[in-house]
């Protein structure tokens, strides 16, 4: 009798396949293979990181690292596009020119739009296409859409969800109207989110990041020279070089379970 594999097993096989299916259909198979990790400590989608693993022997292995919250919340379509996003770092890492400056250089812009997504540091069309943080959005009918729905077809699904969500599901759902709105629009798959009780066996079945509490400081900006400098809240200060009062209406810093985060 063979035994069902484990979770953990299973969970990491599946990214594995996810990983070789793009690699053969959109890298042609050339990239070397690196250690697929899932990490939840911070808001990032995923990150790529060169050389992060070594082994006793010396040998050294890239990070692709996942939140797995994500696929919580997103399409399958849409947080699979995340590893491919982190799998053209990796293929700019080997098979390309990385920059040490901008990880996000027009190379890297121009390889993402040839798979059919198109970065864009607002996550929206009109976005700059190259810079430090970066998000992207799926061309509909492209070719990452192409190859992903090659992948679905197969039966293929990440088996389990982390409950505790790294944005809340409006942020997400602001997103997508936005992305209509602009005239991206594409028939994807529902996100498991959308299928889950609010309840199972009386607690909740997921659970929303807690707001996060605005900084304790003001900003304030001199009116003449436009210094700017953030302070304890109804402190006056005089900028040194014009020898006038800052000015400035205290605000509050937008919370980042409501914005959707970029990508590195």
């Amino acid at each position: 009798m063979i035994s069902a594999p484990s979770p953990t097993v299973g969970f990491y096989s599946a990214l594995q396949n996810a990983f070789d299916h793009f690699n053969a259909e959109l890298f042609a198979g050339k990239l070397p293979p690196c250690l697929l990790t899932l990490r939840s400590a911070s808001r990032v989608y995923g990150y790529h990181h060169a050389g992060r693993f070594i082994s006793h022997q010396g040998a050294q292995m890239d990070e692709l690292g996942l939140h797995p919250g994500f696929f919580t919340l997103l399409s399958a379509e849409a947080a699979l596009s995340t590893l491919v996003h982190e799998m053209v770092h990796h293929w700019q890492q080997h098979c390309a020119s990385p920059s040490r400056a901008n990880a996000h250089n027009q190379e890297w812009a121009r390889k993402m739009e040839s798979l059919g997504l198109m970065p864009s540091d607002t996550g929206l069309p009109g976005g700059k296409k190259t810079g430090r943080s970066m998000d992207h959005y799926i061309i509909p009918g492209g070719v990452y859409w192409v190859s992903c729905q090659n992948l679905l077809h197969t039966g293929f699904f990440i088996p389990w969800m982390d409950r505790h969500l790294p944005v809340t599901p409006e942020s997400q759902t602001a997103r997508t109207s936005a992305l209509k709105d602009a005239g991206i629009e594409y028939a994807a798959s529902a996100a498991p989110i959308e299928k889950l009780p609010a309840e199972i066996n009386g607690k909740l079945a997921v659970y929303r990041p807690a707001p996060k509490k605005p900084p304790p400081r003001e900003p304030l900006k001199c009116p003449q020279c436009g210094s700017k400098a953030w302070v304890p809240p109804h402190t006056r200060i005089i900028c040194a070089g014009c020898n006038v009062e800052m000015i400035g209406k205290p605000t509050s810093q937008p919370e980042l379970a409501d914005a959707p985060p970029a990508e590195i």
